[in-house]
Order: structure tokens, then C-alpha cells, then sequence
């Protein structure tokens, strides 16, 4: 079982945020370390049924034991996380090869290059999913991005109709206080 998560709220803070692993026996058998805004796991259990847990600060030990809660963890929190499950087989027989008078373990070689290769794999697999998150996160910041930006030109022609009228309104101001001066003096 390999998997990795990645708090997507970077606004909030990671504190009260756990994820854990829990096994058939419901005991916890992986948990993430505190204050962590990311991160992958890896476990070898036996099959059964497992828990993964995005817990918000109350955790599933304390599940019903205490109903209030502070306010940092009533914030709803967006985590992104992904679970791969793999069987893993191994073969109970051995061959060797002998080259230059020197005796290979064909199965030992090879298992090495599988672990090697799963290990390359799941790391691979956590860079994808991290490269994930990461548009999960750009595609928010983006949206934001857009919103200020719209904001900020709405102001701007607001701005620029508004010195219009009072420019507008200063002239014909003027126009009047001279014409006003003209007519006097005849």
C-alpha cells in the first residue's frame, strides 16, 4: 500500500490536521507527523480491511469523547491525497547461473531490481500526484488571481468616470463663474 497527501489550503494552518492508517484490528499502524502539509507513506500489511483517516483534530481514538472542539478545527480544509494498493508476489524458486567461474543468484539479483523499480515506481507515482495537487493549487490561485484583477480594473474605470464627472462638473463650474463676471461687467 503506497500513498501520498498534500494540504491544498495554504491559508489555513496545518496543526490540528492528521492523516493516519488504521489495519483491520482498527490500530494505527501509520500516522503523518504534526504539522505536516505533506508527504507519501508505505506500508506491507496483510490483506483486510483498512482505514485511511483525513482527521481535522479530532482523531479516530477520540471519535465521541470530546464534542467541543476549538474553532481552528471547525475550518473545512481541502487535502488532496491518492492510495495505491499493489499485490506483491514472491517466487519460492531459486536459480543461479554460473559466469567466470563465479556463482550468480539469479532470484536475489532480480528481486533487488523489483524493489529497485517499485521504489523508482511509487516515487515516480508521488511526483505525479504531487505535480497533481499542484495544478489543484494553481488552478485556486489562478481564480483569485483573476477575481483581484477584475476588482481592481472595475475600480479603476469607477476611478476614471468619476475624475471625468468631477472634471466635467469643475468646467462648467468655471464657464458659469466667468460668464457670470462677463454679464456683470456690461
Amino acid at each position: 500500500m503506497f500513498g501520498s497527501f498534500d494540504l491544498l489550503d495554504t491559508k489555513y494552518s496545518p496543526d490540528p490536521v492528521r492523516i493516519a492508517l488504521y489495519n483491520t484490528k482498527e490500530e494505527l499502524i501509520w500516522s503523518s507527523p504534526p504539522s505536516a502539509t505533506k508527504g507519501t507513506f508505505s506500508q506491507q500489511s496483510a490483506a483486510g480491511k483498512h482505514w485511511l483517516c483525513l482527521e481535522n483534530g479530532l482523531t479516530y481514538e477520540q471519535n465521541g469523547k470530546n464534542p467541543a472542539m476549538p474553532p481552528n478545527q471547525r475550518v473545512t480544509r481541502t487535502i488532496g491525497f491518492s492510495l495505491r494498493i499493489k499485490k506483491s508476489g514472491k517466487s519460492n524458486a531459486r536459480k543461479t547461473a554460473v559466469e567466470g567461474g563465479v556463482k550468480i543468484d539469479i532470484d536475489d539479483t532480480t528481486s533487488r531490481l523489483l524493489e529497485l523499480t517499485d521504489s523508482l515506481n511509487e516515487k515516480f507515482q508521488a511526483l505525479v500526484d504531487h505535480m497533481s495537487f499542484m495544478k489543484s493549487r494553481e488552478i485556486v490561485h489562478r481564480e483569485l488571481h483573476e477575481e483581484t484583477f477584475t476588482k481592481v480594473v472595475r475600480w479603476n474605470i469607477l476611478e476614471i468616470c468619476t475624475v471625468v464627472v468631477v472634471t466635467f462638473c469643475q468646467v462648467l463650474n468655471v464657464w458659469y463663474i466667468l460668464n457670470n463676471r462677463r454679464s456683470s461687467l456690461y
